[in-house]
């Protein structure tokens, strides 16, 4: 009989920032959720303008968007919301799959306006 307890799976949220000013550093994005009492752990920056920051918790998440989302940060108003990861995109049923075909010895996508 295993007695070893169940360690509950980490879990983390991920917020997307938007509209950051082009100055903006993580430091400085790491200050303002600190200013705002916001718990985070990773942030990554991106180039233009926007930013992903993990949070601990669904929670933290939850209160960092409805401190920041809106909040005047340098001047810009931020787009504070979760991130939806990018996974597999959908296909509209009126549009060809975007599978790999075979024609004349090469392969290629069908795209949605057939060029």
């Amino acid at each position: 009989m295993n007695t070893a307890a169940k360690i509950p799976p980490i879990t983390m949220s991920k917020l997307y920032v938007g509209n950051l000013p082009s100055e903006t550093c993580e430091k400085s994005l790491r200050q303002l959720f600190l200013e705002q009492n916001l718990s985070c752990t990773n942030i990554l920056i991106k180039r233009g303008g926007y930013a992903f920051v993990d949070c601990p918790d669904q929670s933290s998440a939850d209160r960092a968007i409805d401190k920041l989302n809106g909040f005047n940060f340098n001047g810009s108003p931020l787009v504070v919301e979760p991130s939806v990861a990018s996974g597999k995109k959908k296909v509209h049923p009126g549009f060809p799959d975007p599978t790999p075909i075979h024609v004349g010895g090469n392969w290629m996508r069908a795209s949605a306006s057939g060029r």
